[in-house]
């Protein structure tokens, strides 16, 4: 199996997967190609920021920078020396959807392409290797669309999370489900070392899960399950984020006490 990687980030989980796949001795990954930036309309995507800012308001807006922070990849080594450790070819583009990103994946005639850390790719790209691409979600779907990893299943009051590996299609996260990997969330005095935590074991699974589902991809195309209508999310309302927080000490308490789940927390039914 011919792969191709597109990331966006220098430092992210495409450094995490690369090592893995390289050791697959039935997987060859041909090249590496990082968008330098992933934004190719820039007048468009301001726009969007905009709305995005008056959906959640300036609170919730300034507080998903903040939180930003708790999903960064802190110890990951740089996706340019782990391509020369592993001789593998590494390509630059100016932007995740460009004419420069195009050629090279006709190039690489790869029999799939990964998406590891991008925003949205376009039809144009996707459909360029000869199985299309996947995309690692960090949450589980259909029911979590868009979803940050681990606070909104706190939001809604559910105990579980997990990752998805999905095909790429024309929207956001709402591709054929390729692989699926679910546990219970380990919960901690705040929302904060909740999610790094269990984003830590999450991001354990993925590299193997990825050599896995590229080894196997067409036995597991043929099973895989298209997604039932789905919830979308985004970044939380500053109210949003409250709940999560009240949440998440209330699921922490009762995993101390070993109470029979239920409403996480009255305040916020």
């Amino acid at each position: 199996m011919r792969v191709v990687i597109l990331t966006s980030t220098r430092n992210g989980i495409a450094s995490e997967v690369l090592p893995v796949l390289c050791k697959n001795k039935n997987l060859n990954v041909v090249n590496v190609i990082l968008a330098r930036d992933a934004i190719a309309d820039r007048k468009k995507h301001l726009r969007r920021k905009i709305l995005k800012t008056c959906r959640i308001g300036i609170l919730g807006a300034l507080n998903g920078i903040r939180i930003r922070d708790w999903y960064a990849d802190k110890e990951v080594n740089d996706i340019a020396s782990l391509c020369q450790s592993f001789n593998v070819p590494l390509s630059e583009t100016p932007c995740t959807n460009s004419d420069e990103t195009r050629k090279l994946f006709r190039e690489a005639k790869a029999d799939l392409g990964l998406s590891l850390g991008n925003a949205y790719i376009a039809k144009s790209v996707f459909s360029i290797p000869r199985h299309g691409m996947v995309n690692i979600h960090m949450e589980l779907l259909p029911d979590f669309q868009g979803a940050q990893s681990i606070i909104w299943p706190i939001y809604e009051g559910i105990e579980e999370t997990g990752f998805t590996i999905h095909q790429i299609d024309t929207k956001i996260d709402t591709g054929d489900i390729l692989y699926q990997s679910r546990y219970a969330i380990q919960f901690y005095p705040t929302l904060k070392e909740t999610v790094e935590k269990n984003l830590l074991l999450t991001k354990s699974k993925i590299p193997e899960a990825f050599s896995y589902v590229c080894e196997h991809y067409e036995n597991l195309k043929d099973q895989s399950e298209t997604q039932e209508r789905g919830k979308s999310y985004t970044t939380p309302t500053i109210w949003q984020f409250f709940r999560m927080a009240r949440n998440c000490r209330a699921m922490y308490r009762r995993s101390l006490t070993g109470v029979v789940p239920g409403n996480p927390d009255p305040e916020t039914s």
